[in-house]
């Protein structure tokens, strides 16, 4: 099984220096296209998305993480870096519960 990133051009270049293949994706559209071209491949173990690409098409990777086929789903920060979002599931136990999970 392979790995693919699908992001930003500066986030697959930085991943095809280490020989990982890669697809830009400029918009919401193009990114559900490469998405979905993936998943219909099946050669793909890995699929690294950035979190920009993970906010245009979460409907379609929320679809594949929950899934049982591969590809395993993974999201990095972009190249602008982590974008901020709202309060994760973990972050709201760690306030009531007072521990780190």
């Amino acid at each position: 099984m392979k790995t693919i990133v699908v992001g930003d051009r500066d986030s697959v270049l930085l991943f095809a220096l280490e020989g990982v293949e890669g697809k830009i994706v400029e918009d919401s559209e193009s990114a559900v296209d490469e998405l979905k071209r993936i998943k219909k491949s099946k050669a793909y173990g890995l699929l690294i998305v950035t979190e920009e690409v993970e906010e245009w098409a979460s409907d379609f990777i929320s679809h594949l993480r929950f899934s049982k086929d591969l590809p395993l789903v993974v999201d990095i920060p972009g190249g602008a870096g982590h974008v901020q979002k709202g309060k994760s599931l973990a972050d709201y136990i760690r306030e009531a519960v007072g521990i780190r999970i």
